[in-house]
């Protein structure tokens, strides 16, 4: 029993905290990344298709920091904070964006 909950400690968790944190913080990046674009005036699909191609490298940058930080703690809470961050600027944009009748 204790070498599992040892396994799980030290390498599920781990990954499982970095995939997370990755992927909600891509999450945010990718839907800012194509309200602001939106916004400046590229029409719709091509700022989707440059937030995902952006995506691709911010995930893996994220996800591999996330998981070889010593300061895990710090780590996260850039992480998750961020993609919070992100998420409600992009929903500010956004709001905007229909209220303005862009």
């Amino acid at each position: 029993m204790s070498s599992l909950l040892s396994f799980s400690r030290l390498y599920l968790i781990p990954v499982l905290g970095a995939f997370a944190g990755g992927y909600l913080f891509t999450w945010g990046f990718a839907s800012i990344t194509i309200a602001s674009l939106y916004a400046t005036g590229i029409e719709f699909h091509a700022a989707e298709q440059t937030a995902f191609l952006l995506a691709i490298p911010v995930f893996l940058l994220m996800f591999f920091w996330l998981f070889i930080s010593r300061r895990t703690l710090l780590s996260y809470m850039v992480a998750y904070g961020g993609a919070a961050v992100l998420t409600g600027l992009a929903l500010w944009i956004q709001s905007a964006l229909t209220t303005a009748g862009a």
